[in-house]
């Protein structure tokens, strides 16, 4: 009889540690999630806030206020852009700044550095831009990517 209380007890345990487990792996894949969605709604206000800000006046002045809005257009290795950087006083070096922990009271990504975000803009291929920021959380083994492309027109 006492050992199967033993036997009883060592399977609850068994289940209680299983729920345990599972319960820390929701918890870092919300983590997880939600550092995602923060990634999307900065890479899709920096592409409103270029779609507002460009000169749509003709075709050759669009190109060319878009590409004004380059940033670290070349990439040497993942997450390490390089190049230009856009004007600090646009609106969308600015959601750069702010996802990078740069603006007080904004809760940008984790780990997230300037060298690892980038606008490209493709004049040749409809004006295609295309945003990535990258991130590292703090269980993360490697940076975190997001990226966004978008047609302005």
């Amino acid at each position: 009889m006492i050992i199967e209380a033993l036997v009883a007890i060592m399977l609850l345990m068994l289940g209680i540690m299983g729920i345990a487990g599972l319960t820390t792996k929701s918890t870092a894949l919300t983590g997880q999630a939600q550092y995602r969605t923060e990634a999307g709604m900065f890479a899709e206000q920096i592409i409103q806030s270029i779609s507002l800000s460009v000169d749509r006046s003709s075709d050759s002045k669009l190109a060319t206020s878009l590409k004004g809005f380059e940033h670290q257009p070349t990439e040497s290795e993942a997450c390490s852009f390089a190049g230009s950087a856009m004007p600090e006083d646009s609106a969308p070096a600015q959601i750069l700044k702010a996802a990078r922990n740069g603006v007080t009271g904004v809760a940008g990504l984790p780990g997230a550095e300037g060298a690892g975000q980038q606008v490209v803009v493709d004049t040749d291929n409809n004006n295609q831009v295309t945003v990535t920021l990258c991130w590292q959380g703090p269980n993360d083994d490697g940076p975190r990517t997001y990226q966004i492309q978008a047609f302005v027109h």
